[in-house]
């Protein structure tokens, strides 16, 4: 492999372990600093993903719109609190254009509740888009595509 491929790909590694650290330990400003101003990020069923129809659970289409939702999360916690751990594997980095890198990978987000053993919260695939801006990788546009045709009850934070 060329170095610059490596160098790309311990980027791209870079982006994600930051992306998983910080919506764990609940740093969402610092998370949101992870997506250009207008990128698009969206949760979307695999059924509705796979044949291509635009219905998506949650959908955002810049920057702006995800800080509202954080700002909502923050704000109106009408839900039980709780702790995610989200894991990513199998990353795999596709084609590019001069701007832009598709990128592929899976994810498991587990769930802790007080008083309740840990379960899996969501478990699916992120096709995403990263870019590069302001000297480091970003995302350009994020999509979670979860695997279950049951939407998570609390799918509240973002995945």
């Amino acid at each position: 492999m060329p170095r610059s491929a490596s160098i790309d790909r311990e980027r791209v590694r870079a982006l994600y372990d930051d992306y998983v650290a910080l919506l764990d330990e609940g740093d969402f400003d610092s998370w949101l600093e992870l997506f250009v101003e207008e990128s698009v990020y969206r949760i979307v069923a695999a059924e509705n993903f796979d044949r291509g129809l635009p219905l998506a659970t949650v959908r955002c289409d810049s920057r702006r719109m995800l800080a509202d939702r954080i700002f909502t999360i923050r704000s109106t916690q009408t839900f039980a609190p709780r702790r995610l751990r989200h894991f990513v594997s199998g990353i795999r980095i596709g084609a590019s254009t001069a701007s832009a890198r598709s990128v592929r990978a899976s994810f498991l987000v587990i769930e802790s509740l007080d008083d309740e053993p840990s379960r899996v919260h969501v478990a699916g695939r992120y096709v995403d888009v990263v870019t590069e801006s302001e000297g480091c990788l970003k995302f350009l546009e994020k999509v979670a595509v979860y695997d279950s045709p049951i939407i998570p009850v609390s799918l509240v934070y973002p995945v």
